[in-house]
């Protein structure tokens, strides 16, 4: 096989590889909904902004369950 003939082919499938990727990609911007970004983007940041607040009411209780404890503790119940 001679070296022009191996190029054709590869460039060949190039051309393929790229119209397959376009095929893919008008398929997918017919598939996504125009609003769905927004969506995930609150989500992420209603997350990011709930975790704070979480970490703050677990670490609230657990000190005034230690506090609660330690007065029982001392007034022996």
């Amino acid at each position: 096989m001679h070296d022009w003939d191996e190029a054709r082919r590869y460039n060949g499938a190039l051309q393929e590889q790229i119209r397959i990727n376009e095929e893919i990609a008008e398929s997918s911007k017919a598939d996504a909904r125009p609003g769905e970004a927004k969506w995930v983007v609150l989500f992420l940041l209603a997350v990011i902004f709930f975790k704070p607040a979480a970490e703050y009411c677990i670490e609230l209780y657990n000190t005034i369950a230690g506090y609660l404890s330690g007065i029982a503790g001392v007034l022996g119940f």
